[in-house]
């Protein structure tokens, strides 16, 4: 075998993978499909000469995908989604491992899963508060809920503020990066870079095709870029582990079992169970809303909502003076839909039961909040909404159980039928979340990471 492990991606599954088998002496070889991002890389994508979104020729730092029914964003970057999220990473709330969640899994398991998550990444509240997090908690009181500074894997820049951007594409790298006065503690500077350090190998450019089960182990087809092009290559290894995103990682086995037909024993529930985690936007627009200029974070505050209406309302970013203001929302939304590939292979999604009053519960929390900023809401089409939600916390669709037809991996991320097949991303969570998945998503990787290195 080429190697004792090869892991698929690099984000919040696969870099705690990596790091795991690493120390536990193994051969690990991980796949990733984007580039390098330091900052020399950042400053590329900001002058337009490193492609801001992921294309079929040129990999780009965005994996936004347009499916029918549905639109994605994520990370592809050394360091996955760490890249493109907000630096939000906090634990879920107890009650939703209550229910549907594998009885190893208890809050008291994965209260110790998040420790070890926490004491790699160490997210805090930042010290330094701007204006708008002290206006998002004037706004929560009024609407009769509370505002909740939230933990960042953030530092303060040491020499002061970054350059002011001056172009849109600045503006978003800047955004990416953590503002203008921080910086994010993306994953290849922590765990994957611990891992590294422990002998493990980043292939970049690397984007896996096809998984084949051989006697030992397993074959991994993929296709490297390399001077403009896409060349094929494989490795081999003793085990797998799936960690490239939810949406990559459904369509990789979905393409295994029905088009190449190398893992024909997936479970019939590969698809199913996809959640969008409630994710949903909308923008406050008015001259009154009291928010200044600041070089903190893109996200520092959320009003909770989540005793009355299971959702929360984060702060994402002022614009144009202070005139705007760009709001998300997410939540425990419940209506699962299902991922499918069709007669060409391309991904849809099959929106689940009617999410009405999960969707009324957070347009009305918005019209409360634009009201109490002093502002006019601006909500995206209701024909955009209805028919093509947008998510940045694509969840499940790999949903993982105790034991059962329902599920595709048992209760260690190990795949059903597959001795060494693992899946460690968000796509095996078995329910939302209800806040940005990441940590949740690295917990469990700790304990998918555990069997993995058991019978090593």
């Amino acid at each position: 075998m080429d190697a004792d492990v090869i892991v698929i991606g690099s984000g919040f599954g696969g870099s705690v993978c990596a790091l795991r088998a690493g120390e536990a002496g193994l051969r690990v070889v991980v796949f990733e499909r984007g580039h390098p991002m330091d900052d020399a890389a950042y400053d590329r994508l900001a002058e337009g000469r490193l492609p801001l979104f992921q294309r079929r020729n040129q990999p780009g730092l965005i994996d936004l995908k347009l499916l029918p029914g549905l639109a994605t964003v994520g990370g592809c970057a050394v360091g996955g989604g760490s890249h493109v999220y907000t630096g939000v990473t906090m634990r879920a709330p107890p009650e939703i491992f209550s229910s549907s969640w594998p009885r190893d899994l208890t809050v008291d398991a994965m209260q110790g899963l998040y420790d070890r998550v926490e004491s790699m990444l160490r997210p805090a509240p930042i010290k330094v508060l701007p204006a708008r997090t002290r206006r998002m908690q004037e706004i929560g009181e009024r609407m009769g809920a509370s505002a909740t500074v939230l933990p960042l894997v953030m530092e303060p820049l040491q020499h002061g503020h970054g350059s002011s951007p001056t172009t849109l594409r600045c503006h978003v790298a800047t955004w990416l990066r953590g503002g203008e006065g921080y910086r994010k503690r993306t994953l290849d500077t922590t765990y994957l870079a611990m891992a590294e350090a422990s002998g493990v190998t980043t292939l970049t450019l690397h984007d896996a095709q096809q998984i084949k089960p051989i006697d030992g182990g397993y074959r991994v087809t993929f296709r490297r870029f390399e001077n403009g092009e896409w060349l094929p290559g494989d490795l081999t290894a003793r085990r797998v582990v799936l960690s490239a995103g939810t949406m990559n990682t459904v369509k990789l086995l979905l393409s295994c079992r029905d088009e190449h037909r190398t893992l024909p024993r997936l479970s019939a529930s590969l698809g199913e169970r996809f959640y969008t985690n409630g994710d949903f936007g909308a923008m406050v627009v008015g001259l009154k809303l009291g928010l200044e200029h600041d070089d903190g974070p893109p996200v520092t505050s959320w009003v909770d909502c989540w005793k009355s209406d299971r959702l929360f309302l984060m702060e994402t970013g002022a614009f144009l003076g202070g005139r705007v203001w760009s709001i998300a929302v997410m939540g425990f939304d419940e209506s699962a839909g299902r991922l499918s590939l069709d007669h060409r292979g391309k991904l849809h999604h099959t929106a689940g039961r009617d999410p009405t009053h999960f969707h009324e519960a957070r347009v009305r929390r918005l019209h409360e909040f634009a009201s109490a900023a002093g502002g006019k809401l601006l909500l995206p089409p209701a024909s955009v909404t209805r028919f093509k939600p947008t998510t940045v916390h694509p969840l499940g669709g790999a949903r993982m159980a105790d034991y059962g037809d329902a599920c595709v991996v048992d209760a260690h991320g190990e795949v059903h039928g597959y001795p060494g097949l693992f899946i460690a991303d968000g796509s095996i969570l078995p329910t939302p979340t209800g806040v940005p998945p990441s940590m949740t998503i690295a917990a469990v990787a700790e304990h998918v990471a555990e069997q993995l290195v058991r019978h090593a």
